[in-house]
């Protein structure tokens, strides 16, 4: 007879990462030797209650020999990999605990219950639509096995995730390429798990969206302080295509530096390489390093000596109330409310501009060698070790493989390169320079620039403009 199972609402994260946390490695001669578990998620049931062995879970995964030693990325306000790991695992704890299931009492109907479960849920605002696709559940549910596997065994019962266990799993041999390299690897399969769908494609924003976004700043924004501070983060994510994580830390330090020097670059950390204290150079063309130190010697300025009281903590981006350095939830949040303003259906995250940052990338080497076909241009890469090298470099890509999911998109614009000027560098140039004149006509349209401000920034367009041109 099949169990009947209680579906669960899901209200609450039941995780909240540790900011500071020091574990036990190992002893010796009588002395205790401890890591960093800092940003690790402490997990919990429902009911608030520790859930000791998700916890458990929790340090064995820090104790992994991988990214230098440091275990799975603990870095953002969700604590990186472990927290999406956290919240895989967090949905078998709902359903455990709402329909009063022991782990190891779970049996193979059980789990795919479960998994039924995560199919069956919709959005609440959209509740025609289903809240996962199939790629996402299995994640999830491999993760959930890796979970149950490791809570047998600290129970001390053998094969209750396995092939013909409790949980019968098969192994699954598949190829995968990793920089044009070839590899085996083996996946877990559960008869609950069906064909993945087809992976989400990398669709960039789109330039009308972002012209919407910016005339909703203009037309919504509280305040001048930010207006500006909102421009200038569509500025830095459309030009430099980092990820929020890696934007947040930029500090004001760093780009007076660069602005400074003939070929002004910033150094920023770059996330999901594997390993920790991994950096990459951004050149920063000379409209923009102008926009953030017009910021950071005006609105950020005048915020900073309101609340004179506290020290500069020298964080580039801050809030209006309190001058506290803007934490990458908030970016997110302001991103939100600026879509909401434009009235935007789509998506118009933070990540679509790394998107577009990265199909122009692509564009541009497409434009550069000519191809003839998205086929003939991966199979250039594939074989340009040099060329693939410092196109990953420029964009954060740890395998030449996430770069590729580009290419298509990337060949309906590899026109627009080669319409306005052959050369793809001075291109971009072009176009960056542009955009910056027309937001510079319309805030003198709406009276944020007197007629002479008008006059001086527009000069000085040009011959910047003029100088990056000659040297592209």
């Amino acid at each position: 007879m099949k169990k009947q199972v209680v579906k669960y609402a899901e209200s609450g994260q039941l995780f909240t990462p540790i900011p500071e946390l020091r574990l036990y490695d190992y002893m010796t001669d009588g002395e205790f030797h401890t890591i960093s578990g800092n940003m690790m998620p402490f997990m919990c049931w429902p009911d608030g209650s520790p859930c000791l062995q998700a916890n458990a879970y929790m340090i064995k995964l820090r104790m992994h020999s991988g990214r230098g030693g440091n275990g799975p990325s603990r870095q953002g306000t969700k604590g990186g990999s472990f927290g999406q790991y956290a919240g895989q695992i967090s949905h078998l704890i709902r359903f455990c605990y709402y329909n009063k299931i022991n782990f190891i009492a779970l049996s193979d109907d059980d789990f795919c219950n479960f998994i039924d479960v995560l199919r069956q849920e919709r959005k609440l605002d959209k509740p025609k639509q289903f809240k996962r696709n199939e790629r996402t559940i299995t994640g999830i549910g491999r993760r959930c096995l890796n979970f149950l596997a490791h809570v047998a065994e600290m129970n001390g019962i053998h094969n209750f995730v396995g092939v013909n266990g409790t949980i019968s799993i098969v192994m699954v041999d598949s190829i995968y390429y990793r920089n044009g390299k070839a590899l085996k690897r083996s996946s877990v399969h559960h008869r609950s798990f069906r064909t993945p769908s087809a992976k989400k494609t990398r669709k960039p924003i789109g330039e009308a969206t972002i012209a919407k976004l910016r005339d909703a700043i203009d037309a919504t924004s509280s305040s001048d302080f930010l207006s500006t501070r909102r421009h200038l983060m569509i500025s830095l994510f459309e030009e430099m295509g980092t990820r929020r994580a890696e934007t947040q830390p930029l500090m004001v330090a760093d780009i007076i530096a660069a602005s400074k020097v003939k070929k002004p670059t910033l150094t920023v950390n770059t996330l999901k390489r594997g390993g920790l204290g991994i950096t990459r150079d951004l050149e920063l063309s000379p409209p923009l390093i102008d926009e953030l130190i017009d910021y950071i010697r005006g609105p950020r300025r005048a915020i900073m000596k309101k609340f004179k009281d506290s020290p500069d903590h020298g964080y580039l981006f801050v809030t209006e109330r309190g001058g506290r350095p803007l934490g990458i939830d908030s970016i997110t949040t302001e991103f939100w409310k600026i879509r909401r303003a434009a009235g935007v259906d789509e998506q118009a995250c933070a990540h679509l501009f790394r998107h577009l940052f990265c199909t122009n990338i692509v564009a541009e080497l497409i434009s550069a060698t000519q191809a003839l076909s998205p086929d003939s241009f991966r199979q250039t890469l594939m074989t340009n070790k040099m060329l693939a090298e410092r196109a990953m470099t420029k964009s954060g890509h740890a395998t030449l493989e996430s770069l590729l999911d580009y290419v298509d998109f990337a060949f309906k614009q590899k026109s627009k390169y080669q319409q306005i000027i052959q050369n793809a560098e001075a291109a971009r140039t072009y176009e960056n320079y542009e955009k910056r004149r027309k937001r510079l006509r319309d805030d003198f349209k709406k009276g944020k620039l007197t007629k002479e401000q008008y006059i001086e920034r527009d000069e000085r367009l040009d011959a910047a403009m003029d100088r990056d041109l000659q040297a592209a």
